[in-house]
């Protein structure tokens, strides 16, 4: 047979001649498919391929694609909240630092989501980006917004108010500042899963680019719970903060040309090409606010350097110890044994960690033990000071 007689098959006529009900596999009928129309879901091969298109750039390299979400993760009060006000001034007046808008076709218009925060953090906030954009942050402005949702009290509600931010604005940038706090749950999958998948379709139907604040666990480089673990494979970037202190440097790691308090930003994840580290540090405003500014990086690069924190004994550290200790939720009188396989088990440390920071929690008061049990004392074992700044 040639060429012009051969037959070659027709998928769309395939995939028309649909076989009987009867005929379809026995072990799918309970998964209600078959009735289901999946016409306008095969892709379209005469649509012509768009490449991405990226709102912010470093020395040539861009990030932050439109239509897709990104991470700025660290621990607890490690400059991530910096490091987005670096982001949305650079958004707004063109450049901050190394900084740049990338997407030259748009105007951009950024909505900041704080579900933290009190009011006068806000306020500072809003003026510490206004100040580096080099703009009155006594004005109004038609394209930087600032909503508060500490004071809403439920999960549900705070999303809401979400959705409704972005419908009545139409953002081309959006910061979500606390996504811990849109969940009951950050353990939980039914929950966790359908709001990174519709933050997925958000950022996609409003042609927006969508950032994420997430905690990393005390003990390693992991986004915290079953909300960090969906997003780290979902988002196209992750940026993570490192917050070093010189004090807990040994003297021959110290760098004589570092201020005591310096960040370090690494590119963990990217779609394309990976920025390069940078460093900054907050100098401080004329107004009191402390304001994030670029820094060279330092004369030799140790290990905690390279965006490892200085080692330290994290027992004593108060901030630590809380998130260590926060999976005990609010159970009341729970055995030691069950107390240590719960922190194992989340923060993947062993018996002998675990027990250290059980011992450390009674210490700072954060655990009551009565009768070889352990309940949590609410009011100071979540009392998370997130935002607190070097300044």
């Amino acid at each position: 047979m040639n060429d012009e007689t051969k037959q070659y098959p027709n998928p769309i006529a395939e995939r028309e001649s649909k076989p009987a009900p009867a005929e379809a596999p026995d072990f799918l009928k309970g998964d209600d498919w078959y009735g289901v129309d999946i016409s306008e879901d095969f892709l379209d091969f005469t649509e012509r391929y768009q490449a991405p298109r990226y709102t912010l750039m470093r020395n040539g390299v861009k990030f932050a694609n439109v239509g897709d979400l990104h991470i700025i993760s660290g621990k607890p009060g490690n400059g991530k909240t910096g490091l987005m006000t670096m982001f949305m001034a650079a958004l707004l007046c063109g450049k901050n630092g190394k900084t740049e808008y990338a997407l030259k076709d748009r105007k951009p218009k950024v909505l900041y989501v704080d579900t933290e925060q009190g009011k006068d953090d806000s306020i500072a906030l809003k003026n510490r980006v206004c100040v580096m954009a080099n703009r009155d942050y006594t004005m109004a402005y038609d394209d930087f917004f600032v909503l508060r949702l500490r004071d809403t009290e439920s999960e549900i509600d705070r999303w809401r108010k979400v959705l409704k931010a972005i419908y009545e604005l139409r953002p081309t940038d959006i910061f979500l500042d606390g996504m811990l706090d849109l969940v009951k749950d950050y353990n939980d999958q039914v929950e966790c899963q359908p709001i990174i998948r519709k933050s997925m379709m958000l950022a996609t139907h409003y042609d927006s680019s969508l950032w994420m604040v997430l905690h990393e666990n005390p003990m390693v480089n992991k986004l915290v719970g079953t909300l960090g673990s969906i997003a780290q494979r979902k988002v196209t970037e992750i940026f993570s903060v490192v917050k070093v202190k010189q004090a807990d440097l040994k003297p021959q790691e110290q760098q004589t040309n570092m201020p005591p308090i310096y960040f370090i930003v690494n590119q963990e994840k990217a779609r394309g090409k990976d920025v390069d580290r940078w460093y900054y540090h907050f100098a401080p405003g004329d107004a009191g606010w402390g304001l994030p500014e670029e820094i060279d990086k330092p004369e030799s690069l140790t290990d905690e350097l390279n965006g490892q924190e200085p080692k330290k004994d994290e027992t004593e550290d108060p901030q630590i110890v809380k998130n260590m200790l926060s999976v005990i939720g609010t159970s009341q009188n729970v055995s030691r044994s069950a107390l240590r396989e719960r922190i194992k088990k989340e923060h993947k440390i062993g018996s002998t960690k675990a027990d250290a920071f059980i011992a450390a929690g009674v210490k700072f008061g954060f655990l009551t033990l009565s009768d070889n049990t352990y309940t949590a004392n609410p009011v100071d074992l979540y009392t998370q000071p997130e935002n607190e700044m070097p300044f």
